[in-house]
């Protein structure tokens, strides 16, 4: 699956009952795959503050055996330009183009979290940010929250509805 932005994206994939029921099979066995992720790295990039969705991603990496990389743009990575075609003299130091290609090359899968600038509607719809390093990774990439969609939370809604719905009885 090159992109995993929106539960969609399972649906025109592997389908959402062969997901919901694969995750279930980990909810109950957690280590049942441990070495899947063997020599994989999981890249991380947050352009905003995450505590559940960092902590519960991390995780999941960890028990699929794979390497994470967390960076946190403008605090523990450059601050990046997402316009094309700007002078970058300001307060832009690295271009989305470069670092989306960079962390590619250095990770088999990237998780994105942006959210919404609350600016331009147009724009947050775009999701532009999400679309960019889409293109330019070069690697499958999976949205941990962008401007419209948190995928990561609603497939976890649809495992917790599936774990509890009633069941038909004989």
């Amino acid at each position: 699956m090159k992109r995993f932005t929106s539960v969609d994206d399972l649906i025109a994939g592997p389908g959402l009952d062969a997901a919901l029921q694969r995750a279930l099979g980990y909810a109950s066995d957690p280590w049942s795959n441990d070495t899947l992720g063997k020599r994989r790295t999981v890249g991380l990039l947050f352009m905003n503050p995450s505590l559940r969705t960092r902590m519960s991603t991390q995780k999941a990496a960890s028990l699929l055996g794979a390497e994470t990389i967390v960076l946190n743009a403008g605090s523990d990575s450059w601050t990046l330009e997402t316009r094309d075609g700007v002078v970058m003299d300001g307060s832009t130091t690295e271009h989305i183009k470069e670092a989306a290609a960079v962390m590619g090359q250095y990770c088999d899968v990237l998780g994105l979290r942006t959210f919404a600038g609350l600016t331009d509607r147009q724009h947050d719809y775009q999701e532009t940010v999400l679309e960019k390093i889409i293109a330019y990774a070069g690697v499958s990439v999976i949205s941990l929250e962008s401007a419209t969609r948190h995928p990561l939370q609603r497939f976890a809604d649809l495992i917790t509805i599936e774990q509890h719905k009633a069941r038909k009885r004989p």
